[in-house]
């Protein structure tokens, strides 16, 4: 593997982007370094993310079945046959998937919001300096430290209805008089939304904390010559000052959040109850359990889409008119 990275890199460095790349010879000698040094990374994530996302387009327009596992390129080519299929919503397949991805979107709001609340409050927390600090760091990256499965399987647990803690402390302050199916019907998608947002929020507190460090002290001071309070300062400088940094994470938490699959398979397992049947664990039934695989790819595929253009509505409305404000 070293020697294939070495070679790789001595052929970047001959010139091998140049030859292909002539935008790639008007950058100065220190960015054409830093290219190179980026050029077996964005390799790898070619390998890793593109290469899959054109294999699943091409599937998702062949009949591709249990019938071809062994060989799928043998498989007939049926054009948008799936797409039509999958995303009529007057059939029953496309009424389910049209649900898994309204379920999707507003799961991933909830996500959202409960994250960057959470996250936002424990940044605000570690910017200050406190005796126990640096074991409060430590405490409050745990749950993004330890193993996704091993805490989605405790948060499971403790939702049990019978012998889950949740409930058996709600009960004994007297909140609920009987124990809660937390993990059925409506009551499963806040299970998944707090199972998640305690999973995902350490990444949100640690993006924003690096966005805090980086505010000049100096605003703060002319915030308070000009008589600004604690929310006065948070709210036009904290705020403001965080606009870019949060822009990023929440974009980011939204695609994340969207293709997950971890979260809602180890809860519930492959026959999760349907207001939080989310459209990778539809798509996972429908490809691995019906042996669909052609319909299941357009199912990604749709998918997919959704997921850009509402990450191109947001970088859109938010991030380019924030970096275009900064730019005047």
């Amino acid at each position: 593997m070293a020697r294939a990275f070495t070679r790789l890199h001595e052929r970047v460095t001959d010139g091998g982007i140049g030859r292909y790349l002539p935008l790639y010879n008007r950058l100065d000698e220190k960015h054409q370094y830093a290219y190179k040094l980026l050029f077996p990374a964005l390799a790898m994530m070619f390998v890793v993310h593109v290469i899959p996302v054109v294999w699943g387009a091409t599937i998702s327009v062949m009949g591709v079945n249990s019938n071809y596992i062994a060989d799928w390129t043998s498989a007939p080519f049926v054009g948008l046959e799936h797409y039509a299929f999958v995303m009529d919503p007057t059939t029953t397949i496309g009424s389910r998937y049209w649900y898994s991805i309204s379920r999707t979107v507003l799961w991933s709001v909830g996500v959202l919001v409960g994250t960057y609340v959470l996250g936002l409050t424990a940044a605000l927390l570690l910017n200050q300096e406190f005796k126990g600090s640096f074991f409060v760091r430590t405490l409050l990256l745990l749950p993004w430290i330890a193993p996704a499965i091993v805490t989605l399987n405790v948060w499971r647990m403790m939702f049990l209805s019978e012998s889950g803690i949740i409930n058996h402390a709600l009960m004994s302050v007297g909140l609920i008089d009987e124990p809660v199916f937390w993990l059925l019907g409506d009551q499963a998608l806040w299970s998944m939304t707090i199972a998640h947002v305690w999973l995902q929020f350490p990444w949100v507190m640690i993006m924003l904390y690096a966005g805090l460090q980086s505010i000049p002290q100096q605003l703060y001071e002319a915030a308070a010559i000009d008589g600004a309070g604690r929310w006065g300062k948070f709210r036009y400088v904290t705020l403001p000052q965080l606009k870019p940094v949060s822009g990023v994470v929440v974009l980011l938490m939204l695609l994340w959040t969207m293709i997950d699959f971890t979260t809602p398979y180890v809860m519930f397992g492959g026959s999760p109850p349907s207001s939080v049947e989310v459209t990778m664990v539809y798509i996972y039934n429908f490809s691995f359990r019906a042996f669909a695989f052609g319909r299941g790819a357009a199912m990604s595929v749709g998918l997919f889409v959704v997921a850009m253009v509402l990450a191109t509505i947001y970088y859109r409305r938010f991030i380019r008119s924030d970096l275009e404000e900064e730019d005047q």
